[in-house]
Order: structure tokens, then sequence, then C-alpha cells
């Protein structure tokens, strides 16, 4: 392979340069002047082979080698491999090289020629050791490499010094040694192929150099020296040596002076090494400098470069370049680098110094702008410093905050009012850029930015309100962040730094007057919404227990049997009498529930307006907790429940006796969770609760498990013990622990566990029951109680719920009250859904009202089981669905279903039990549901019907007990027909499914209509 390097040294304009005795004549590529004698044997059985070679100039150098001098011996003796590879290589086009034998004796074609340089003729049949001694330690391991390996061993930019044009060249190689066989199979030689990548090692080297020279910034203060020089020097091997001469006219009148600012290579004393010359003399470069003028010059180096210290290789430059530095047109300076010896002045180096000069001169305008922007700023500060001067009289009797801003955000100037107002610092250091932003509250920021970007982009002025971080003290309240008015308008005044102008008003207590009667109504509206959130939650929770005891009473009275039947089968008496009783038990845990739920609302309404007061009276913690315990003996055992109660052992270390506590409170607490331990245990097959309980003097949390998760509290937990009424006697912590067996809890629902009306999941519900205020009164009475309430908890692993209140020690009393016991319950807080809009209503074929076909949607299981049984016992078909999902879940099962109705005819009506598809005549909706609730699942409904996936319209009856009108009509407007509140008579309801289904066409949305008893 030869070079792709341009070999005339000569730059384009300069064709003077060019010197042809230092050139030698290079061999041309082989080019066969005869052709191989006819092929009338095999060329590698005969000892004249060589003959069959094509013939040419290098070929015929090849055959006059004295081969039998060499390891590699006569032609003759040659074995078939090596002949082959002879062959390879010599009609290879690229430059190659084959490697024989143990010496590597180099055997090469005429493309290889310039790669050995200097070495050629005698590298001809000579070990490589001999040949490139230089490099031989560099080469032996990838010799060693590629015979050991079997595989090409790569080299990757090697660079070589070679000489092919009269000079020692810096050259680059990547090529690769590739392993071949001889006749024994073994590998005895190394075929190389290489090619020169010099331009493209040198050419990056330079465009590199000349990528570090950054141009300056506005802040960057780096001159021209500092910038180009340390590239410079990083580079020797390119820049030799280089000399940087600034033009002035002001060091000498009326002449030019060059003030040489830096130099490489030219050490102390040279001729060259003068920090100021007349740019007129004959000294040193100047004649080359007045030459070169205003153009790019090279020129051979001549006696004035003597005794230059050259960079890189050490070797003199034979040309210099002149680079003069144009700024806007004006000639500034020069720029003299020396050329690479041992690289040639072509095409490349001109190409490399026009890039040069170009990046130099960017540089140096770049620099003399900054220097002429800066001057400029000081002048315009220093005439705005003056101005300032004089209007900061008037500014500072103002009655507004005024201050003056530069167009880059610096506060020129401002008056007493506006740092009294804004509360910013007065220190030269506080002033930064924009530094008027830190005292607005953060929040309001990226208004204040986007008013200030306005102001500036369109020379404009705006008004804005912003809220800053000090507070406002307004006459009643709680301190509010203070606002002022900005008004912003653009300063523009010739000659001077433009600017803003901000007049600040504290408006605060101006917004605070508007605000009052904003708050007050809105305090209005929020107590009215939470009254009538209030009402329809107790309204639901007391009316479905009512409810099922409306049901169950009409159950026993119409089950009552007659004289006839009594005599004719005492069985059924006994069944009936059994329903009954069975009946009176759910009334009277009905009864049971609605006494708790009452409890529960008192309890909150007392928390929520801070009526509940806690009494602390002296007790005896175990004594406190067994009495406890003798309230649920009877579930325990009935339940297979095993119970552990144990005192932790720092109560007796540190004989803690009386304590003093409001022993109610803490019993509603624990009421809590031990009757919640007893509902989720007892169902499961490993049945067991733990109580732990104790007293400890200081940092009650860690006293528990590091698992417990605390709820956070609602409000700030005051110390009540420090009331007169609690004594003196040392402050103690009581601390509860109760762990069950139950289902357990994931991290999801723990987060839920504590928030009002909420329960830790809609199965929970679903299956447990309750209200949710439970455990919510639970904190907030601990809470009160100066203590916290917190849980640990795993799905399938059971739970552990810990509380702990504040107390102290007491003496013994002469007599001891204990209140009465109160109860707390649960139940799902009612989901808030979005109401959609009516529906257009289709018709169908009359059902049969003697036995209708009924989807009872209920989550109260005690109603769910009650309605179903007296619907049934109606004649009727009942489906069930605990919630809206399960609802549209049977729905897409019946004939209503698009897929479905093709299946059935409308003509006759299935049975339960027999058809392939259930077949719906209405829809008794519960509103309040987990999950999905009635609302939803009806808007639902209607949506389908609308879009053609369910094929006739189908009856809803709302089910319910928030009977408000504006519930209603929300109901309404949700897609149900009409609502039936509750508590209701089955036999009512029944009467009201009748006529609804004996309309002649389906109403719409307008005829909807509520009823009730």
């Amino acid at each position: 392979m030869g070079s792709d390097d341009t070999m005339a040294n000569n730059p384009p304009d300069n064709p003077d340069l060019h010197n042809d005795k230092d050139e030698k004549e290079v061999p041309a590529t082989a080019i066969p002047v005869s052709i191989a004698p006819p092929l009338t044997a095999n060329p590698l059985q005969v000892d004249n082979w060589v003959d069959y070679i094509p013939t040419t100039d290098h070929v015929e150098f090849f055959k006059s080698r004295e081969w039998g001098k060499t390891p590699v011996g006569e032609l003759k003796t040659w074995g078939f491999a090596l002949k082959l590879h002879v062959f390879m290589v010599l009609a290879d086009s690229r430059a190659a090289c084959l490697y024989w034998g143990p010496e590597k004796v180099a055997i090469y074609n005429s493309g290889f020629v310039p790669l050995a340089a200097k070495t050629h003729p005698n590298l001809m049949g000579s070990p490589f050791y001999v040949g490139f001694p230089e490099i031989w330690d560099l080469i032996r391991p990838v010799f060693d490499g590629a015979e050991r390996d079997g595989v090409s061993h790569d080299v990757k930019e090697m660079p070589m010094t070679v000489e092919r044009l009269g000079y020692p060249e810096e050259t680059y190689f990547t090529g690769n040694f590739t392993p071949v066989r001889g006749d024994t199979g073994k590998v005895e030689g190394f075929y190389n192929a290489v090619y020169e990548i010099t331009k493209l090692k040198i050419g990056e080297r330079r465009r590199e150099m000349i990528a570090a020279m950054e141009i300056p910034t506005l802040s960057d203060q780096r001159r021209l020296k500092e910038l180009i020089m340390p590239p410079f020097e990083k580079n020797p091997a390119d820049v030799p040596m280089a000399l940087l001469y600034k033009l002035d006219d002001e060091i000498s009148p009326g002449k030019e002076v060059c003030v040489l600012r830096g130099r490489i290579g030219i050490p102390d004393g040279h001729r060259l090494a003068q920090e100021f010359t007349d740019f007129e003399s004959d000294a040193g470069v100047m004649p080359l400098l007045r030459k070169a003028n205003r153009k790019i010059l090279t020129v051979p180096v001549d006696e004035k470069f003597d005794g230059i210290e050259w960079q890189g290789s050490g070797a003199a430059c034979k040309y210099v370049s002149i680079i003069p530095l144009l700024i806007t047109g004006v000639l500034r300076g020069f720029l003299v680098v020396g050329a690479n010896p041992m690289r040639p002045v072509d095409e490349d180096y001109n190409e490399y110094i026009n890039d040069l000069s170009s990046k130099v001169s960017s540089c140096a305008v770049a620099i003399t702008s900054a220097d002429e922007i800066r001057n400029r700023t000081a002048s315009l500060e220093k005439q705005l410093a003056d101005r300032t001067r004089r209007i900061t009289m008037m500014a500072q009797h103002a009655v507004i905050g005024m201050s003056y801003l530069l167009e880059d955000g610096r506060i020129a100037w401002a008056n007493d009012q506006y740092y009294e107002i804004t509360k910013h610092p007065r220190e030269d250091e506080s002033h930064f850029k924009l530094s008027f932003f830190d005292r607005i509250l953060d929040e309001d920021r990226a208004q204040a930015i986007e008013v200030w970007n306005h102001v500036i982009q369109h020379r404009t002025h705006l008004s804005v309100e912003l809220r800053l971080k000090q507070n406002f003290i307004p006459p009643s309240g709680d301190p509010e962040p203070a606002i002022v008015r900005c008004h912003y308008f653009w300063v523009e005044d010739a000659g001077l730094a433009n600017g803003v102008m901000i007049n600040t008003t504290d408006v605060s207590a101006f917004k605070w007057a508007m605000s009052s009667e904003v708050r007050r109504a809105d305090e209005a509206n929020e107590a009215k919404r939470q009254q009538e959130e209030f009402i329809d939650f107790i309204s639901h929770e007391l009316r479905n227990p009512l409810s099922a005891i409306f049901q169950l009473a009409e159950t026993i009275i119409s089950s009552n049997p007659t004289v006839e039947e009594m005599e004719a089968s005492s069985a059924e008496l006994s069944q009936v009498i059994k329903q009954n009783i069975d009946h009176a038990d759910t009334i009277l845990m009905c009864a049971k529930h609605q006494k708790r739920i009452v409890d529960d609302v008192l309890t909150l309404s007392k928390l929520e307006y801070t009526m509940l007061a806690v009494a602390p009276v002296p007790v005896q913690l175990p004594v406190l907790v067994q009495k406890w315990m003798k309230m649920w003996e009877s579930q325990l055992s009935s339940s297979d429940i095993k119970i552990d109660v144990q005192a932790l052992p720092f109560m007796k270390t540190h004989g803690i006796d009386w304590i003093l506590c409001d022993e109610l409170r803490i019993q509603q607490i624990f009421i809590n969770l031990f009757t919640n331990a007893i509902k989720f245990t007892k169902s499961e097959r490993k049945r067991e609760i733990r109580v732990e309980y104790g007293a400890v003097t200081m940092d009650p949390e860690s006293s528990f498990s590091d698992t417990i998760q605390w709820a956070p509290n609602q409000k700030d937990v005051k110390d009540l013990t420090l009331s007169p009424e609690w004594g003196f006697g040392q402050q103690l912590y009581l601390t509860f622990a109760i762990t069950d067996t139950g289902i357990g809890m994931s991290e999801e629902e723990i987060k839920r566990l504590f928030g009002r009306f909420e329960q830790a999941s809609a199965k929970t519900s679903i299956k447990y029951g309750g209200s949710g205020l439970g455990l919510f009164l639970s904190q907030r009475l601990a809470e009160r109680q100066s203590g916290a309430i917190g849980v640990s908890s795993k799905p399938g692993k059971g739970s552990t719920f810990a509380f702990y209140v504040r107390s102290r020690r007491t003496e013994s009393p002469t007599a001891q009250t204990t209140l009465p016991l109160r109860t707390t319950t649960n139940h799902p807080l009612p989901l808030a859904r979005s109401i959609s809009q009516p529906f257009t209503s289709t018709t169908f074929p009359a059902p049969d009202l003697d036995k209708m076909h009924v989807l009872l949607a209920e989550d109260n299981l005690v109603n769910q089981r009650i309605v179903a049984q007296q619907l049934k016992k109606a004649g009727c078909v009942v489906y069930v669905a605990n919630h809206g999902v399960e609802a549209l879940e049977i729905v897409r099962s019946s004939d209503l279903w698009h897929e479905n109705a093709t299946s059935t005819s409308l003509d006759t009506l299935p049975s339960d039990t027999g058809a392939k598809h259930k077949h719906l005549d209405i829809i008794l909706m519960d509103w309040e549901m987990p999950i999905m609730d009635g609302l939803a699942c009806s808007r639902e409904i209607r949506k389908l019907q609308q879009e053609g996936k369910i094929v006739r319209h189908v009856e809803i009856l709302g089910t319910t007990a928030n009977a408000r009108s504006e519930q209603v009509k929300i109901a309404i407007e949700s897609g149900i027909d009409e609502v039936v509140s509750k508590p209701f008579m089955v036999k009512d309801l029944l009467e009201r499914m009748r006529e609804r289904l004996s309309l002649p066409s389906r109403p719409t949305s307008g005829e909807r209509a509520v009823t009730g008893p």
C-alpha cells in the first residue's frame, strides 16, 4: 500500500518553495512487462517456478536477490506453502509483506517499497529485527500473539518515521499480521497488510488543538495569549515555534510598535525575544510581517531563526507562516507559527493555517467586543449613578416603595419605603441580579418572573399583586403572607442604561378586609355542606337497621299461624317459632347497632366542637384491664378464642400502682380495638388474641415493636396532665397493645385505616360491616389524651393495634367511682360519584307480575338476606349483588345484554334454573355501596342502553335512606326511575315494582319520582 499523502511540499501560493534536489526516485506501482510462460506444468513443482510470476521491475529485483545467503535459502529449495504465499504477495495491489520463518524474513511487493523507506532494498530477504530494529520490541508481541492464537492481530495508528521524499516524515499506519501455514500445517509466516492514516491522524490532532481555543464570553476576561498559547504548547509537533504580536500606536507617538505578547521556542536573549519592536524597522521578523500585511504568508526560514529551541521532534522548521489578525477590518497584530518539519507544506497544511487564522481572529474579535461592552457599561453605570443621586432625595420622601432596576435585574437604587415594605437586605452583597425575587413567596415567584420578562421584552408596563415571605398580622385571625401591589414600567433614556421602575404598595390590610366577608360566606357554606354530609351519613346508617327491623317485624306478623294450621302441624308451628326467635335476635342486633352509632356520633360531635372533657380518676391498671376482659368472657368462649393478658415488667419494677386517667375514654379506645380483634379473628382457623399493657416514664413508642406505624395527629398535641386536676405525681405513659391472628392488612390498607368513615378495604365492609368511625374516634380520643395510636400488620399474619395516653402517679383513694361503659361501631363511607345525563327510554313486552325477575343490589348483609327472603316468598326470582360491579356482571349475563338477547325469547320467561341466560325485569338499587355505588352503576347501565349493548329498558328503583330533594334529583339524573326511601315495607315495595312494570311505555327522566312509606 502506498502513502495517501500529497508528496509535493509546495503551498499553492508559493511555487518557489519547491526543491527538486531533495526528492528521490520512488518505485512506481508494478506494471507487468512480460507474460509468464505457458502453464504446461505445476509451477510449484518446477525449479524455475519464479518464471511463472508476471515480470515487473520489482519482480526482477526480487529474483536478483542472493537468496542462498538468506535464512530461507535458494529459491528452488522453497516449499509449496512459501511459493504460494510469495505468488499472493507479489500479485497483491495493496502494500503487503510476507515475514517467513523463525527469523521473520521479509518478502514484499512494490506497494510496500514506500513504507520500507530507507530500509529498501536491503529489507528484501532480511529478518524483521534487522530491517526495523527500532520497532522490533513493539511488534514482537504481535507476532507471538498471532502465532499463539492462530488469528490476525491488528496494529492501530502505529507512529513511524519514514524517508521517502528526501526527509524524515512523521507517519501513522494501521494494519494486521495474519498467521499463514507452512507445508507442515504449522504457522511458519505472517502476511502483513497495512494502510497509511497519516493525514487522518494529523488532521484530527490539528482540529482538536483549534477547537481547544475557546471563544471568550462577555464575563471571560482572559487575553488572546491565554486563549491560544496553551493549546499550542500541548501540540508541539504542529507548532514547533510561535510568536504573538500586537500592533500598538499609543506607546510611541506617530509610530506603530509591535508588542510581543507570547512566544514558544524563543529563548530569553534571542533576537526575536524583544518585547517592543518598531513595525517599520528591519529588526527581527518585521520585514516578514510587513510583506504579509493583510494576507497569510508562508515563507522559508532564514538565518534570523537560528538559535530557536524547536519544539516537537527537535528538528528545525523549513517554513513559517505569518497570520495577520484583523478585527472589524483593522490590522491589530500578527501570529507567526512554524510548520511541522516532518510533514509537507501542501494543501492540507494551507487548510490548517486558514482554520487556525479564522479561529484566532474570532477570539481576538470577541475579546475586543467584550472590552468595548465593559467600557461602555462602566460609563453608563457612572452616568446612571450621577443621575441616581439627583433623584434619590425625591424618592426617599415618597409614601410608596420605589426601586429602579437595571435591565439585568440588579437594583440600581431604592428608597427606604421599599426596604421597609419588602424587608430586602440593604447590604451590597444582597443586591445581586434579580435579588428582589427572593422576597416573594415561592408560590408566586413564577408569576413575578413572567411579569418581569414581559416588561423587559415588550418595553411596556404591568401591575401585579404578589405575596411576600414576611407575614401580615391582621386585627383578628392567624398571620397571613403580606401582599404588595407592584406597578412595573419601562424607563428608557438616551445615553443612559435602560431599566424598570417598580412602585410597591403594601395592600395587605386592604386585601384582608376585602376577603373577610368572603371568608365568612365560605365558612357558612362549608358548615352547611358538612352539616348536610353529616345528616346524610346519620340518616343512612340509622335507616338501614330500621329497614331490617320493619321487615322482620312484618315477617313475624305474617308468619303467625291460624288455629287450623296450628292443629294441622306442630312441626310447622315449631319451625315458625324458631324463625321468629331468629328474627327477634336480628331486631335486637340492629337496635344495638343503632345505639352504637348514636354513641359514636355523640362522641364525634363533642370532639369536633371541643366539648369532650377528660376527667382523671384514680385507678389500678391491672384491675381496670381485668374488668374489661370480664365483659367478653362469654363471647370469647362461644367463638373459641384463646386470650392471653400480660402486664409488662416495667410497672412492677418501678412500683407503679395507683394512677390517674380518664377510665371511660381509655375504655372506649380499648373496646373499639378489642371488638375489632374479635370480629376479624373468630372466623379464622387460628383464633388467639394477646393483650399487653403497662406504664413507662418516657419515650412510650420505643416500648412497642419497631414495626408499629403511628397515625399522624389531627391537631397539635398538648400535655393535658399539666392541668391542676391531675396533681403533681410522676408523669407516666399508659401503654396498650392488642394482637390478633385475624386477616391482617396490606400497606395500602393501613394508610387508609384511621380516616373518618373509612375501612381498610371494601371487602372489609362487605364481610364484617361497620361505619368506619371506630378507629377514627380511637385516634382522636388518644390524641385528646396527649397520646397516639398505631398499627402493625401483614396480610394473613394478623394485626397489632397499639396506643398510649398520658397519666400521672397518684395515692390510693378512699373511694373509687367507675364510669359507665360506652361503645363505638363501624360503617363504610358512601363513595362519591359523578352525575351523568338522563337517558332516552325504549319499550319492551310486559313481564309476568306474579313472577318478577329481580336484581337486588344491596351491600348490607342483613337487609340483603331479609329483602331477598321476602321477595322470594312473594314469588319473585331474585339475583343478589353486593355492589355495583357485581350488578353489572349479572346484567351482562342476562337476556338484557345484546350478545344474549337472541338466544332467549321474550315471550317465554325463563326460570332461574333452567335458562341459559338470566331474565331481568327490574333492579332494586341501593345508593350507598362499596367499590361501585348505586348511582355510578345506574349511570353505567343507561350508558350501555344508549350504546345498544343493553337491548331494552330495565326499571331501576333506588332504595336508600338519602331522601332529600337534592339527593332524589341526583338519583333521577343518574338514570334511576324511582326512589323508594328506607325504611320500607316489602309489600309496599312489591306494589311499587308492579306499578312500574305495568306502565304501558317506559318513562322519560322527567317522569321519575320518589315514594316512601
